[in-house]
């Protein structure tokens, strides 16, 4: 069992100083989200956020958590990925989601497109990145994307090429996107975000019965396709915990809510779900460093 930490936000402090403590605390890696903004919660740029980890660590692997496919043609996503796949010795894994705040997407001008057509592009950027993650070069022509890049190739190509990691959740994003990837990260909050943004009444009816269905899904898809997920946590005894918790009630995601070491045993118990690997997102101040010691990191 695997478990990558995600750079909080708002941050206080240096992105290299955290990612340092994570490294010494034995974290199997980091990653940071791609977001202008989440509510009143603002973000750096995913990938300068990213290279600061890469030249502050020696060890811990990295990965995007998830680039926006709508910020960002294909081609520019893996151009980014292929230098810093490079320039951290090989500790970058790509990873590339289809998009689900529409409000960034209106705010700065653009069209935040419907739940199918996201997924088709997805599905289709998907290929792109592929292809030139692992050649270099890449001829494609789609309904949302095309591209012809053959002579000369992309640089920094690495042999072996970065893991693609894909992100989803429903029926046909499953179905259409797990053959693409080399691992699937299945959003479990997958129903709660389909509106364009965070509905935290959805948020709170999701069930394990949900979860284990789109495991199921992925497996019948590819059997062999390693699995993880994302969770978001809040370990600790303060007055902002208790309120989670009563916020959260009796559903999948309350276990994650609540004392460090029932919190990290129910990160452990997961692996019983079909997951190898888990993005943890902390919502409390301190909750990676007091979840840490209880999920035998080393």
């Amino acid at each position: 069992m695997e478990f990558y930490a995600n750079l909080p936000m708002p941050l206080a402090g240096n992105p290299a100083d955290w990612a340092r403590e994570r490294e010494a605390e034995g974290w199997h890696g980091i990653c940071a989200s791609d977001h202008l903004w989440v509510g009143q919660t603002v973000y750096p740029h995913v990938f300068v956020v990213l290279a600061t980890m890469a030249a502050a660590t020696t060890r811990i692997r990295l990965t995007s958590s998830f680039a926006n496919n709508l910020f960002r043609s294909p081609v520019e996503f893996a151009q980014a990925s292929l230098t810093l796949n490079m320039l951290s010795g090989g500790r970058f894994e790509p990873g590339l989601g289809a998009g689900w705040m529409g409000q960034e997407m209106v705010a700065t001008g653009r069209v935040f497109p419907d739940g199918p057509t996201r997924v088709s592009m997805y599905r289709e950027a998907l290929t792109i990145v592929r292809d030139l993650l692992r050649t270099g070069t890449c001829r494609f022509k789609g309904e949302h994307y095309s591209v012809d890049i053959t002579d000369p190739p992309m640089a920094c190509v690495m042999d072996p090429p970065p893991d693609l990691i894909g992100s989803a959740s429903g029926p046909r994003a499953l179905r259409e996107i797990t053959p693409l990837v080399d691992r699937l990260e299945i959003t479990a909050s997958g129903r709660a975000l389909r509106g364009g943004a965070l509905d935290m009444a959805v948020y709170a009816s999701i069930t394990e019965d949900e979860v284990r269905d789109a495991v199921a899904r992925a497996r019948a898809v590819r059997e062999d396709v390693p699995i993880g997920t994302y969770i978001m946590i809040a370990a600790g005894d303060d007055p902002k915990v208790r309120g989670m918790e009563t916020a959260l009630g009796d559903n999948f995601f309350s276990r994650f809510v609540g004392r460090p070491e029932n919190v990290a045993q129910a990160l452990l118990d997961l692996e019983g779900l079909g997951f190898d690997r888990i993005q943890l997102t902390p919502v409390s101040p301190g909750s990676l460093t007091s979840v840490g010691p209880y999920l035998k990191l080393r």
